[in-house]
């Protein structure tokens, strides 16, 4: 029995999501998380920022291929739909960030950190230059194993980091478990051919290798105690 297309892209992202998994537990496992988190916090606001000029970037380009490809034609109505249900992620960011202190005119004037426009800059350049089915394993990453709100409970109570300064990981918790179905149906309902699939498997492992890098990077700015 052939896989389904989730099932074949679930099975590249578990390839490439060990690093992923060891750089996550060191994170929230280190000594100084509260200094480490407000970082990422930072850091993550740029990628976050960039989300929906990313999806835009999908849907125009899938609508330019929609009369000839039946894939790009189906990305359509879903991007249409994800584009609204991105707005103002990136304010639940800096809501975040305020409650460490951090202004939010600040934080918008810093230059983007290498990796952030890295790991959104080879999502255009694919979007662009293959197939704008691509960004769906960018989603699939991002987006397929939302933080539990249990977790981020337990967070709470072993740390010092303010329940509120979790406000955007608690509302992630909940609205990335309705996303990420609806993405692995609407995957499930697209004409693929093996290109498409491969392409997919590529971006997604490709993500999830950048992600790692991106939390490697919060943590080398941070000495653990000896």
């Amino acid at each position: 029995m052939s896989q389904s297309n989730s099932e074949v892209l679930r099975s590249k992202i578990q390839l490439a999501e060990p690093r992923l998994q060891a750089v996550t537990a060191r994170f929230w496992n280190h000594p100084r998380i509260e200094e480490l988190f407000e970082k990422h916090l930072t850091r993550l606001y740029f990628t976050i920022q960039a989300s929906k000029p990313l999806l835009e970037s999908a849907l125009q380009r899938s609508q330019e291929l929609a009369s000839q490809c039946p894939v790009a034609e189906r990305l359509v109505p879903y991007l249409s739909e994800h584009i609204v249900e991105e707005e103002g992620h990136d304010e639940w960011v800096l809501d975040d960030l305020e409650v460490f202190g951090l202004d939010r005119g600040s934080v918008k004037a810093k230059i983007p950190p290498v990796d952030a426009a890295t790991l959104t800059g080879s999502q255009y350049y694919y979007i662009s230059h293959a197939h704008p089915v691509a960004v769906t394993a960018y989603q699939a990453v991002v987006e397929g194993s939302p933080p539990r709100t249990e977790f981020l409970d337990s967070v709470v109570a072993r740390t010092s980091i303010p329940k509120k300064a979790l406000g955007s990981f608690y509302k992630h918790a909940v609205i990335d478990k309705h996303h990420g179905k609806a993405l692995w149906e609407m995957l499930d309902s697209l004409p693929l051919e093996p290109w498409h699939s491969t392409l997919l498997g590529m971006n997604a492992m490709l993500i999830t290798d950048q992600i790692a890098g991106f939390l490697e990077t919060v943590l080398a700015t941070v000495a653990e105690p000896n």
